[in-house]
């Protein structure tokens, strides 16, 4: 057990994830008071330190996964590895960037494309056409070797390539598939590898959503992501308020937070500041208002 200097906790409070100086009210107020108050054990910190902040965000794919592994950790106390990071691909977008890139070289030679290409999306493979979905392919196929791969390949197209358009598809932070397969961790992988064929079929570069671009779109790809978010964030409130769980999703998390004491207390009343700063930010990226009920 240790007690937790102020210092360190204004630390963690200056960057939970959304403009966390702006954030620094009342509730985190309240919720450093009660730190005076207890003798955190250390892996209540540890848990704390892993809940949703940057690099670890909704619009990651494994990210409700990993919110689960969070509410799991309060319940076993104890801290451990945690999915959803920023970065953490999963298994099945790593198949998904193969089959594409793969598809890509193949339709780039004069072959058939299938499952998830229609050869009618692209056109026939005239030379700009063709080296554009080279260079998307290897891109993508270099990912699955890792960062330092996929930068290499980057720089290989930006520097060889004899089309303009396939230039600027690769060259600089914020060419297209430069933020895409930096960001293939994003839960909206599908649309944006759509994005570029439209891209490469009409010779105009796609528009890329990835990190707070990409929630802007959750709710129309993928509303059980936001519902889940409020669903968890109602819950833990309930939770600390020691009300009886209103549905089967809040008698799950309950079960999963474990036997109420003080210390659980404290982390879930943070984990609940977490999401709601998230949820909040999420209504001023939509123009979307809710309520969400106070620690205070």
């Amino acid at each position: 057990m240790a007690k937790v200097s102020e210092k360190r906790l204004l630390e963690w409070w200056e960057a939970p994830g959304i403009d966390g100086r702006e954030a620094f009210d009342e509730e985190i107020l309240y919720l450093n008071s009660l730190v005076e108050e207890l003798e955190l054990p250390r892996w209540a910190l540890a848990v704390r330190d892993l809940m949703p902040r940057w690099g670890f965000e909704p619009c990651a794919y494994l990210f409700p996964a990993g919110l689960e592994q969070v509410l799991t950790m309060i319940g076993q106390g104890k801290a451990f590895p945690r999915l959803g990071g920023c970065g953490e691909i999963s298994l099945a977008a790593r198949a998904t960037l193969k089959r594409w890139g793969e598809g890509l070289l193949r339709w780039s030679r004069g072959g058939e494309l299938d499952g998830q290409f229609r050869r009618a999306d692209l056109g026939p493979p005239d030379p700009e056409r063709a080296e554009a979905a080279r260079a998307a392919g290897e891109v993508a196929l270099a990912l699955l070797r890792g960062h330092a791969a996929l930068d290499e390949a980057l720089e290989r197209w930006a520097a060889r390539a004899r089309h303009p358009f396939t230039r600027t598809l690769v060259e600089g932070e914020q060419a297209p598939l430069a933020q895409l397969f930096r960001h293939a961790c994003c839960f909206n992988l599908q649309a944006n590898l759509a994005r570029v064929l439209d891209g490469i079929a009409s010779l105009s570069l796609p528009e890329i959503r990835v990190c707070s671009a990409s929630l802007r779109e959750a709710e129309e790809l993928d509303s059980g992501r936001i519902a889940l978010l409020r669903l968890t964030a109602a819950a833990l409130v309930n939770w600390q308020r020691g009300k009886e769980p209103a549905s089967g999703w809040e008698a799950y998390v309950y079960g999963l937070l474990g036997p109420r004491d003080r210390v659980r207390e404290w982390l879930v009343a943070s984990l609940y500041k977490c999401l709601k700063l998230w949820l909040q930010y999420l209504d001023r990226l939509t123009g979307v208002r809710h309520r969400y009920p106070s620690l205070v």
